[in-house]
């Protein structure tokens, strides 16, 4: 006899099948813009990936257990983070973790989540300062930078400004210590490669480069302090400002022109844009914050593989940038297409939503019986059909 383990309401079955085919006939049609994109490969140098060399290499990671917990006290979870070295062919292990209970957007728990990865980045390059770590090449997993950086500065005295401080303490001991520093982007959501085609793109980098690159190949996009200025003319006039582009563009140079609301915001941030960026490469109070400009965008195609992974590579140590990319290629995971070594820390230092919920129940256990309320889930339908 069948048996059914859930059960869908018809309503909903008959949506989900409409939608199934509007969204097949959408990624076929995507096909003539993969050809189209595969053209912008003429647009920059295409080299072949040579032959890897030998690095000594530590990868830093941090996760933690999502969603997070919606409780009436606040978002609640577990943070872990540490890494994973091989350097003189020995393995080197760190993990430490801590709880995350504030009454904040769950977004903040990502953005806090990076901000101990990369103070753990800058301990493990001034322990190569100091003589106590050796490596040449530390992989970060995202980006090199914590958002707002590299666009703008975090607001002095705000609740952001930790991210300039950790920044710039990553940088600094990057460029004392002589390390090269690489962060391989997993979720690719930018539309650089928008520069090459003058427009915007209607897919972001990680297909559009995957349509560019075949297997063994890799190129550079340029430097953030070149690329990022003409990228953003693109992204407010075309991406976001669509049919008023050209006036966009004319009232970014001074021109009066007539614009929506919409219109004028955008031309207002393209304005900034400029003076903020400009600020960021020159703080005295961040000092080496100028060296994301040096940070450079690069996108390769492991051999055997079919999608193109997008890179940012700051090399203080002067190891080559295609030097770097073949290390990254020849190490690269026959089962998630990025390096080993980022998979190695991933695993280790990964929270279970188990972990979560046994963290919680021992703080349950220590919080005074008037003030488990705190403690209850704010969505008691929610939380019980995640675990059932």
């Amino acid at each position: 006899m069948e048996t059914l383990d859930y059960w869908l309401e018809p309503d909903l079955i008959i949506a989900l099948r409409h939608d199934v085919e509007r969204h097949a006939e959408k990624i076929s049609r995507l096909r003539k813009t993969l050809e189209e994109l595969a053209s912008l490969r003429n647009a920059v140098e295409v080299r072949q990936i040579g032959p890897p060399r030998s690095f000594d290499v530590y990868a830093v990671d941090s996760s933690y257990g999502s969603p997070s917990l919606e409780l009436v006290g606040g978002v609640f979870t577990v943070i872990a983070y540490g890494y994973v070295g091989v350097s003189g062919g020995v393995q080197d292990r760190f993990l430490t973790g801590t709880l995350y209970f504030a009454d904040s957007r769950e977004g903040d728990v990502s953005r806090y989540a990076a901000l101990l990865e990369k103070r753990l980045a800058a301990r493990l390059l001034a322990g190569r300062l100091r003589g106590e770590k050796r490596f040449d090449l530390l992989v970060l997993d995202g980006e090199i930078a914590i958002h707002p950086l590299p666009f703008n500065l975090a607001v002095r005295g705000g609740r952001l400004e930790e991210v300039n401080k950790v920044v710039d303490r990553l940088l600094n001991y990057a460029a004392r210590s002589g390390a090269s520093i690489v962060a391989v982007a997993k979720r690719v959501r930018s539309r650089y490669l928008s520069l090459l085609a003058g427009r915007c793109l209607p897919v972001n980098d990680k297909v559009a480069a995957s349509a560019m690159l075949r297997p063994g190949e890799y190129f550079s996009l340029g430097k953030l302090r070149d690329l990022l200025p003409r990228w953003v003319s693109i992204h407010y006039a075309d991406c976001e400002g669509g049919p008023e582009r050209e006036a966009i563009l004319k009232c970014y140079k001074g021109e009066r022109v007539g614009l929506s609301p919409k219109g004028e915001r955008l031309c207002r941030r393209l304005v900034e844009f400029g003076q903020n960026f400009n600020a960021v490469l020159t703080t005295s109070t961040y000092p080496h914050l100028r060296l994301l400009g040096d940070v450079e965008v690069v996108y390769y195609m492991p051999p055997g593989h079919r999608t193109a992974v997008r890179v940012e590579v700051l090399d203080m140590g002067g190891l080559g940038v295609g030097e770097i990319v073949s290390y990254l290629a020849s190490t690269t995971s026959t089962v998630t297409g990025y390096p080993q070594i980022l998979d190695a820390v991933d695993q280790y230092v990964r929270v279970s939503p188990d972990l979560v919920e046994a963290v919680l129940t021992a703080l349950l256990s220590k919080t005074p019986e008037s003030l488990t309320h705190l403690m209850w889930p704010t969505n008691m339908q929610k939380r019980l059909a995640s675990r059932y």
